[in-house]
């Protein structure tokens, strides 16, 4: 097998989460070379992945013959495409474009809205992303996952290393505002950490719809007075930066977000934050040493498999029930502590 085109368009979490599914490819068809199609926003994502080859960019505004044609001037018939977005504009180039064997990624449709309308839960077992991804060769390779998110390592300034060794990254940005544990509460679990532990320090990492929370947080009068150590990063690394910085740190604490799945590239034990959305749906961080925090008798959890613009009940339980003593109880255990 010579070229491998692989379909996955949107969003951050769903295109990194390909990555052990690439890996897989790569492993079984060695010499194979492994074209990526995405949407031009999230290429970054993918070109920080050893194993794709070839990124195939779908940039606003161009139609889906404009990128069948991009695809066909490659003069390429594809040995296998892969296609992991699954929906129907995807389903529909796939049938555009030569190819000798074609496998599609089967969503759960009625398992996600049982759970989400009637709360009921047909999942038989808390299945990750990229082991339903690889179910759509299982054919062709029928074995566990075992790989994780793999991405390239930038470098990053000698004070930014220094800075991080010893230190809690805290990634407190998510897209959607259910799935956002609230700004008042990152400060809670900052300055418990800052005031427990004088050698510690924190590093608040995100984009830049993130510079809003980042002023309220940097302003606080709970961090005003740790400011030496307390760095904040709002869009100002690359993908393998993150990923080399996620590396360096002690521990990460983190909300369900794309970045979540960047950062669990990494050994570094890492806090996911789980309020709306539930591990049922399969996006739950890959690293070993992760784990997953909820509010868990919330009886209207799930609200949406993705997240949603405000709480549809208005009190935001599944949040407000995450208290920072349970969080910060669990980044303690991970933190190296000097002798008593």
């Amino acid at each position: 097998m010579k070229d491998i085109l692989v379909i996955r368009l949107s969003a951050i979490g769903d295109v990194l989460l390909t990555t052990p599914v690439l890996a897989r490819l790569k492993k079984i068809y060695g010499g194979a070379r492994i074209h990526f199609l995405v949407k031009e926003k999230y290429a970054g994502f993918i070109a920080a992945s050893p194993h794709a080859d070839d990124i195939i960019l779908w940039k606003d505004g161009e139609s889906l013959f404009d990128v069948k044609n991009k695809i066909a001037a490659l003069g390429i018939r594809f040995d296998l495409l892969l296609d992991l977005q699954s929906n129907l504009k995807s389903r529909m180039l796939s049938l555009l474009v030569p190819a000798n064997l074609r496998r599609r990624y089967h969503k759960p449709y009625l398992n996600r809205l049982l759970l989400v309308y009637l709360k009921k839960n047909r999942y038989t077992e808390k299945k990750k992303i990229s082991e339903r991804y690889l179910e759509a060769i299982q054919d062709i390779d029928a074995g566990p996952l075992t790989e994780k998110v793999s991405l390239k390592r930038g470098k990053l300034l000698k004070p930014l290393q220094r800075f991080a060794e010893g230190a809690i990254l805290i990634a407190p940005g998510a897209r959607w505002a259910t799935k956002r544990w609230p700004g008042e509460y990152f400060v809670s679990l900052a300055s418990k950490i800052l005031e427990k532990h004088s050698t510690k320090k924190v590093i608040w990492l995100g984009g830049p719809d993130e510079k809003e929370l980042f002023d309220f947080l940097a302003k606080h009068p709970y961090l005003v007075r740790h400011a030496k150590r307390m760095l904040f990063l709002a869009d100002q690394l690359d993908v393998p930066q993150m990923a080399a910085l996620a590396d360096a740190v002690e521990v990460i604490v983190c909300n369900d977000s794309g970045l979540m799945h960047l950062l669990s590239a990494a050994e570094t034990p890492l806090v996911a934050l789980f309020l709306s959305t539930v591990e049922e749906f399969g996006f739950y961080p890959l690293g070993k040493n992760a784990e997953v925090l909820a509010a868990r008798d919330i009886a209207c959890r799930p609200c949406n498999h993705k997240g949603l613009p405000e709480c549809p009940k208005k009190h935001f339980r599944c949040a407000r029930e995450l208290t920072a003593d349970q969080v910060y109880g669990e980044v303690v255990k991970h933190l190296q502590l000097p002798a008593k």
